[in-house]
């Protein structure tokens, strides 16, 4: 079983957190592995002159401090929270002041790379979203023809995350809010078979994934005639009553879909069934649950954390915090890997990094977490020519904090976009 693996300073640390130090050759340390019991522990490492440890998640009791609550923001702020503090002063360089004066070849060349990569996945997503809009539709209609346009545009999703190239995850700004439903099930659909790619999943278990997801609301907003009176508030109070009854009337409505794969069933039947067992709508607990079900649980559960009602609505940063804290729920490897996949900042996080400029989070890297790749903003650069830098390549550079896009001014939040409602798709590079 792999584990979660994250560097993390040593201020970071707090009781709970299991370390690692089988791959350190100098600290007093060296080849242990162990949790931090007490405070008196947390000090002993931090007296041991490390400056960075690595810590296993999947073994820690807690998450560790965020950098802003470690002390870790620069001593020295750089214009304030909300601007960035970007604007570069006489004689001060910034990651981008040197590219326009030679910054890393490396990070110029993947610049254009990834211009285009960017232009190709959001032509491809809105392609995608309009194919399951129609699909979506003729499916309430009943029609037998939806569930071969859905088979086919699973099985091209299929191909692009079987691919053995690095996937990238995109942030692809602000989408219309009136079709949500749909592309909720779209970011469902991506995000689990992401995961499920990471887990080893075969080509046969992904397309039974990807159809199962794929309508694994289709239930929802179905009511029976006979509940409602007519009137408005009955109409809410039956609303209400059958919202924890969308798996069981979904699940009825696949098997009434002639060819519709048998386990794909499961996964609308199960996704809101808890490892814990305290889920709906029988509740199932551990392995009762398919574990395709357990996949989606996680999924849908972080892309509504992203794309809740405004008032309610988390940051991407927050929402991997938050279904941390919800782990009783879900299986614990699966959740791990969605982590790990995501990153400590995902895509989409608004972030303060060391030298005082803000940026967001493009595409992250599993194997380094806390270095991402990061869209940067700067008033000398116009939008459209944006310095996309990744900090596994700049290494004095450092995520000090994530930032909510509400604390933005208005010049920074148009520049960088962060989106009011998340959607993520995927392409090779």
């Amino acid at each position: 079983m792999s584990e979660t693996r994250y560097p993390i300073h040593v201020k970071q640390l707090v009781p709970g957190l299991f370390l690692d130090f089988t791959e350190d050759t100098e600290s007093p340390f060296q080849g242990k592995r162990f949790k931090l019991k007490d405070a008196a522990e947390v000090a002993k490492v931090r007296e041991a002159g490390l400056e960075q440890v690595i810590c296993i998640l999947d073994k820690s009791d807690r998450m560790p401090l965020s950098p802003e609550e470690a002390g870790l923001a620069p001593a020295k702020s750089r214009g304030g929270g909300g601007g960035g503090g970007s604007a570069a002063r006489p004689g001060e360089k910034t990651p981008v002041s040197r590219e326009l004066f030679g910054l890393r070849k490396e990070t110029v060349e993947k610049n254009k790379e990834r211009r285009k990569t960017f232009a190709k996945c959001e032509k491809r997503y809105d392609e995608t979203m309009n194919q399951v809009s129609t699909i979506l539709r003729r499916v309430s209609g009943r029609s037998t023809e939806a569930l071969d346009d859905a088979s086919a545009l699973v099985d091209g999703l299929v191909g692009t995350f079987l691919s053995d190239r690095d996937t990238v995850i995109n942030l692809m700004g602000s989408k219309s809010t009136e079709e949500s439903k749909n592309y909720h099930a779209l970011n469902v659909t991506v995000l689990s078979m992401m995961l499920a790619k990471d887990l080893n999943l075969k080509a046969e278990g992904l397309k039974i994934l990807g159809m199962g997801t794929l309508f694994h609301d289709m239930g929802k907003g179905r009511i029976p005639l006979q509940a409602v009176s007519g009137r408005a508030s009955s109409m809410n109070t039956a609303a209400e009553k059958y919202l924890k009854e969308h798996p069981v009337i979904g699940a009825r409505m696949a098997q009434d879909m002639p060819g519709f794969p048998r386990q794909a069933m499961a996964i609308i039947l199960q996704h809101h069934e808890e490892m814990s067992g305290r889920g709906y709508p029988s509740g199932l607990a551990g392995d009762k649950i398919s574990p395709l079900a357990r996949i989606v649980y996680i999924t849908n559960r972080f892309d509504n954390l992203l794309n809740a009602r405004a008032d309610s609505r988390l940051t991407p940063h927050e929402a991997i915090k938050a279904i941390y804290a919800e782990r009783a729920a879900m299986d614990s490897r699966f959740l791990s890997a969605f982590i790990k996949a995501m990153g400590v900042y995902p895509a989409g996080t608004v972030v303060e990094l060391s030298n005082g400029q803000m940026g967001m989070v493009i595409s992250v890297n599993p194997a380094r977490a806390a270095k991402p790749t990061v869209l940067m903003y700067h008033p000398e650069v116009p939008k459209n020519e944006a310095l996309m830098v990744d900090l596994a390549i700049e290494e004095e550079l450092e995520v000090v904090k994530a930032v909510r896009p509400e604390d933005l001014t208005r010049e920074v939040f148009n520049y960088l976009r962060p989106s009011t409602n998340i959607n993520y798709t995927a392409d090779t590079v």
